[in-house]
């Protein structure tokens, strides 16, 4: 019973994962269609929104108990997931997806950084051994030790990073604020905040100007989603039956989908080198969280009192 209710996690979780990454084959379809970044960012965010909180209806009287200083943390949060959406689609214009996707994978180790300067917890030798591995990775899976890396451009490398540290803190702010606040409700809220910075960077000129039926509409619910309502829904449901480390591992299944689904939809090439790339960030991930993991399950039990009864 309980390895079936892990492995139910387990696929959700895997299948929230996968459906991430799809969505950086679809913004390049997108733009071939002839839309911009506005619209495609904008769009998606705003139909998102809209359909989250279709979803929490069942929850809106839960907010009449939140202070109001709930409400702001959570818009103030959203405000991440919003410039990780247009950091990210920004550097799609000048990067191919596969290349896009490995930028944005440095959250792993940003993640530990964050973690480091915010909460002062160092990172541990597995931790480091991890975030070397996963750089080694992201080398080889590049291209450029077989100098075959698609539009290169640094603005989109930089943008591509920026939406790494975005995405980042995006993480880290949603497992810290407003926890006790049920999840459909907490992402309607972040997704509100999202949806004001976003609308600030690109006003909703999208809404009048006639690319909604000009088929802007089709990638706009398909973005969403992919982006805004399944994945959220499922990690909500899978994620608390599973710890973090291996959660994080599954969810790794992002990477694979987005070079699979780039070279089949977009025709971009993966060499052998940039599959070994993709399995060494694998290997990276499962080092860092495996082995940290029983690291500091066995700094646990040192520090336990010993005795000899049986436990």
């Amino acid at each position: 019973m309980i390895f079936s209710q892990r492995f139910k996690a387990s696929l959700l979780v895997l299948t929230g994962a996968a459906s991430y990454g799809i969505l950086s084959t679809c913004v390049k379809l997108a733009y071939k269609d002839g839309f911009s970044p506005a619209e495609v960012t904008g769009s998606q965010v705003l139909f998102g929104f809209a359909a989250l909180w279709l979803l929490s209806i069942r929850c809106w009287g839960y907010m009449k108990k939140m202070p109001g200083i709930v409400f702001l943390k959570l818009l103030g949060s959203g405000v991440f997931t919003g410039l990780t959406g247009v950091f990210y689609y920004y550097a799609l214009q000048t990067l191919s997806a596969s290349f896009a996707v490995l930028l944005l994978f440095q959250f792993t180790w940003m993640g530990l950084l964050a973690d480091w300067l915010l909460q002062r917890k160092a990172p541990n030798r597995f931790q480091l051994i991890g975030v070397v591995v996963v750089l080694a990775g992201t080398l080889f899976a590049s291209g450029f030790l077989e100098g075959s890396v698609p539009q290169f451009n640094w603005t989109g490398i930089g943008l591509g990073l920026l939406a790494a540290a975005s995405y980042t803190l995006t993480v880290y702010f949603s497992g810290r604020v407003a926890t006790e606040v049920p999840a459909i409700l907490r992402s309607s809220w972040m997704l509100t905040g999202s949806v004001i910075v976003v609308s600030l960077i690109y006003p909703p000129t999208f809404l009048w100007s006639g690319a909604l039926t000009n088929g802007l509409w089709g990638w706009a619910v398909i973005l969403s989603l992919f982006g805004m309502i399944l994945p959220p829904y499922l990690y909500t449901k899978g994620a608390p039956h599973l710890s973090t480390g291996v959660a994080s591992i599954i969810g790794a299944i992002e990477l694979p989908v987005v070079i699979v689904c780039s070279s089949l939809l977009l025709h971009e090439q993966t060499g052998l080198l940039q599959w070994l790339g993709i399995g060494l960030i694998f290997a990276g991930i499962v080092v860092s969280e495996w082995k940290s993991k029983r690291a500091s399950q066995s700094e646990s039990a040192l520090s336990e009192p010993q005795t000899d009864m049986p436990r």
